[in-house]
């Protein structure tokens, strides 16, 4: 591995990690709204934060390889259809694997960067 490119994959893979962890909290208090309205629109707010990320994975794996992130995509759209579905533990469930994918991703590059002491 090149130093360039695990700086890219450490740098991206932090970035997937943050924004999953955003949008399991923002499906947290999703799955608590009561009123039909409410939740109709936290879905739709949810969806298009998660098709934003989608954006920054497709960025990501443009930069790295498309090997990088197509399980991680394949996974956040799995979430949307959930969220879609209102199946809001599947959708946490979803989301813990794409935040393992995204953490596994990271583990390489960051043991690479240390050896070489950058990190």
């Amino acid at each position: 591995m090149e130093t360039r490119t695990a700086i890219f994959e450490f740098q991206y893979s932090e970035k997937m990690k943050s924004g999953l962890i955003i949008g399991t909290n923002l499906l947290d208090q999703l799955a608590s709204l009561r009123n039909e309205e409410e939740l109709s629109g936290g879905k739709k707010v949810l969806v298009w934060y998660l098709e934003g990320l989608l954006r920054e994975i497709r960025i990501g794996g443009n930069v790295l390889g498309s090997g990088h992130s197509s399980d991680l995509e394949r996974k956040v759209m799995e979430v949307i259809g959930r969220i879609h579905m209102s199946q809001f533990q599947e959708a946490q469930r979803s989301f813990s694997e794409a935040l393992s994918l995204a953490t596994t991703s990271c583990q390489g590059a960051m043991s690479f960067l240390m050896e070489k002491k950058l990190i």
